[in-house]
């Protein structure tokens, strides 16, 4: 049974075909392909990012390493049986303030994981010039040993209004 179709339904079926044909290839080839390339696209962008931000972590590590490896250095090259407590009990005889000392309370304590302890003493000087901390804490600061004032405090002197009283914290890393 053939059906007899006019030149006018011929060309709308035709039409008809067409449109399901380019439906279909959209459906099936075109859109999948777009959205696989927005896909790769978007996977693009975010390796860039990661990738950037891997060369600013690995500049990090080697600006660190470079620290570390420059303060292993510095370690090595104290003299052999330095201590905190002994460098700025020596610093205080040569800068004056060594009559001046309240007390020293050294403490050490052991790096979990490292060869190294974290080296300790809180210091009182009492009735001491401005200029005479200043002179002291600068010797401390300027140190070749890696050693850093970690807590200061001040306050005025209790005989004389132009004498100090301080406290601080000094610290350093000791093999």
């Amino acid at each position: 049974m053939a059906i007899k179709l006019n030149k006018r339904e011929k060309i709308s079926v035709a039409a008809a075909v067409a449109a399901l044909v380019i439906f279909l290839v959209l459906q099936v080839l075109v859109f999948p392909l777009l959205e696989k390339n927005d896909q790769l696209s978007r996977l693009l962008a975010t390796r860039q990012k990661e990738r950037e931000q891997i060369q600013l972590l690995q500049a990090e590590y080697l600006k660190t390493t470079e620290k570390t490896q420059q303060a292993q250095r510095r370690l090595k090259r104290r003299r052999q049986g330095f201590t905190l407590f002994s460098f700025l009990e020596t610093l205080a005889r040569e800068t004056g303030v060594k009559s001046h000392i309240a007390y020293m309370r050294p403490t050490t304590t052991s790096q979990k994981d490292s060869p190294y302890r974290l080296s300790m003493v809180e210091m009182k000087l009492q009735d001491i010039t401005m200029a005479q901390l200043l002179a002291y804490l600068h010797g401390i600061e300027t140190s070749r040993d890696m050693i850093f004032i970690k807590r200061l405090s001040i306050s005025k002197g209790e005989q004389k209004a132009d004498l100090i009283n301080s406290v601080f914290q000094v610290e350093t890393l000791e093999m």
